[in-house]
């Protein structure tokens, strides 16, 4: 027999005429795997589910390895005192944040529906940084009464669930309706060479009152760490700006050098202490950014060397078909081979049935990846490698779990020959090796491409091997590697707690060892085209750190930047870089 458990939370606050505090819904959640629409009914009885918490993927809080549906209920009480804020009784809604979803859902409030990000099966991909902010109309609350809300989501695969942020539940509040929108400037966030960056932003005010406040610009340097970031321009001025009104607030720029900038626009509203604010990287002639690299005097013998020994491997190629990830149009098959150090890697191969020889492209995966068959890609052969240590290529080289092995950027980080990205590196020209292998393939129409991770294996792979024959890196890690991680909070903060775990370990070393890999340092020695795709707003690989890998490129080359893009680039570039592609294999489009 199971008592009913409903957790009551008290709103004790004062919900003040136009401003209000949240009421923080972080505690209380329950939750089941499965999918049943009835669970969304707030006459359900949830007293059998399991506690969890939220603010971490369901894979932390008791349900490892699960991907599929899972359902969350919260049952929390409404005081009536929170509809005399102005703004609610202006406005009829309330403001349900659920911070961050991995990967999508659909949200009710007392059965209701109130908000949904993305779709499963068809629509999983991109969502999962979406922050979720849902209203819920007045008609729908019970007041002083306990209401039921339900969240269904849907994970396709790694972390799940109501992974980052605290939930509330709020009135409307004034900067609820006044937005600040730095403008792209020249459509892609980049302003070009010999003249000045005429930065703008759009101020809109869709509250029912007047505001009254400053705005101030600030340009600073492009680290994302706010707190290492010197200042280039601090400009402020009063703004009065009536109830369904907009304003262009604009500052110009002249940069000494080429570069990219943090751009800082800030509202704040006459008494109160939490302003309105936006913050964007621009760019100011990328192009001509001049890092200069770092080799080590050895870096080509090390890599002639690290190649030798691979060669001292015996691949042993083992190809079984994989039926269930055929399609009308390609035969799947699982490949097995030995690379650098004797370690097992593993591949999904997929062929057209149509007569050959075919074009390849070789996928390789972000960091912590693991590949799957494309089954997406028309007139030409994929291979999808996991490199050692992901994926199903396991056996050898533990995978990364944050409370096991640890990161692969510390994994041999004292020595270059015993770096984890040396045999990666390998692993991936062992991908060459067996495709090069093959009959059904023309040998003169290998490609490679991956994200973040996968970025910098593109690039080291084409360096390092003259038989790809385009290269396609996305986001690329760790080019200009040591610069990226002084401007990042991730990866950064991984070698800066290393540095603090031993005397031993220095900035010296780490960056003697990732100077071996670092794109930057192996960029100029591809003869192959390029094309790279960039997020401006990256936070974990940052465009200028992308640049200085790209301008040691002496190949054709080409870039594609997106002025709102974080660590990932939207479905338009995908279609994009497949359109290059094939352009370059001489395939129809």
């Amino acid at each position: 027999m199971f008592v009913r458990i409903s957790l009551t939370l008290l709103l004790a606050l004062a919900w003040l005429p136009t401003t209000s505090q949240a009421l923080d819904l972080s505690q209380g959640w329950r939750f089941i795997t499965g999918d049943d629409v009835t669970w969304a009914k707030p006459e359900f009885d949830d007293s059998a589910w399991k506690p969890i918490e939220v603010g971490k993927p369901w894979e932390k809080a008791g349900h490892e390895g699960y991907d599929g549906y899972g359902w969350y209920r919260l049952r929390v009480d409404m005081p009536k005192v929170a509809s005399e804020s102005a703004y609610f009784e202006h406005f009829q809604r309330l403001t349900l944040f659920l911070g961050a979803v991995d990967d999508v859902d659909v949200t009710y409030f007392n059965g209701v529906e109130v908000g949904r990000t993305g779709s499963a099966p068809d629509d999983t991909k991109g969502h999962y940084k979406t922050i979720r902010r849902y209203e819920v109309p007045a008609k729908h609350i019970r007041w002083d009464a306990e209401n039921v809300i339900a969240v269904r989501v849907f994970d396709s695969d790694g972390d799940g669930g109501m992974y980052q942020g605290t939930p509330t539940l709020s009135a409307p509040v004034w900067h609820d309706f006044v937005t600040v929108d730095i403008d792209h400037g020249h459509a892609d966030g980049i302003y070009p060479a010999g003249s000045p960056m005429d930065l703008s932003a759009t101020i809109r005010n869709t509250a029912f009152e007047t505001i009254k406040g400053t705005v101030r610009w600030q340009v600073g340097s492009d680290t994302w760490r706010i707190d290492q970031r010197d200042s280039f321009a601090d400009v402020s001025q009063p703004l009065t700006l009536s109830a369904g009104n907009s304003h262009n607030e604009t500052l110009t720029f002249e940069p000494l050098a080429a570069g990219f900038f943090q751009v800082t626009c800030t509202l704040a509203r006459d008494g109160e202490k939490t302003p309105i604010s936006q913050s964007r990287m621009r760019g100011y002639a990328p192009e001509k950014i001049d890092r200069p690299t770092d080799a080590p005097k050895d870096l080509r013998a090390f890599w002639d060397q690290t190649i030798a020994e691979l060669a001292t491997v015996a691949p042993q190629y083992n190809v079984a078909p994989s039926p269930e990830w055929s399609t009308a149009h390609t035969d799947c098959f699982l490949v097995e081979m030995r690379s650098l150090g004797d370690v097992r890697i593993r591949a999904w191969f997929e062929v057209p049935k149509s007569a050959g020889p075919h074009p390849v492209l070789l996928r390789v995966p972000g960091y912590t990846q693991g590949m799957k068959p494309a089954q997406s890609i028309p007139n030409m052969a994929v291979l999808s490698l996991n490199i050692r240590g992901h994926g199903n290529s396991t056996d050898d080289e533990p995978a990364y779990e944050w409370w096991g092995p640890g990161d692969y950027l510390l994994r041999g980080l004292d020595d270059p020959q015993k770096f984890f990205y040396r045999g990666a590196i390998m692993d991936c020209l062992r991908g060459v090796d067996f495709v090069a292998s093959r009959p059904e393939i023309d040998t003169k129409r290998i490609g490679i491409t991956g994200g973040s991770q996968g970025g910098m294996l593109s690039f080291t792979t084409a360096a390092l091997d003259k038989r790809i024959a385009l290269c396609a890196p996305d986001i690329p890690f760790v080019a200009d590697s040591m610069k990226g991680f002084e401007m990042t909070k991730w990866p950064g903060s991984v070698i800066r707690h290393w540095l603090g775990r031993d005397p031993k370990n220095t900035w010296e070393i780490a960056s003697a060892t990732f100077s071996y890999i670092d794109p930057k340092n192996l960029a100029g020695w591809i003869e192959c085209p390029v094309l790279m795709g960039v997020g401006l707003q990256d936070t974990a690989t940052p465009a200028p750190t992308a640049f200085a890998a790209y301008n040691q490129l002496r190949s054709p080359k080409a870039y594609r930047l997106y002025p709102e893009a974080g660590h990932s680039t939207p479905p338009e570039h995908v279609e994009a870089k497949m359109a290059w592609i094939r352009e370059q294999f001489a395939l129809a489009k």
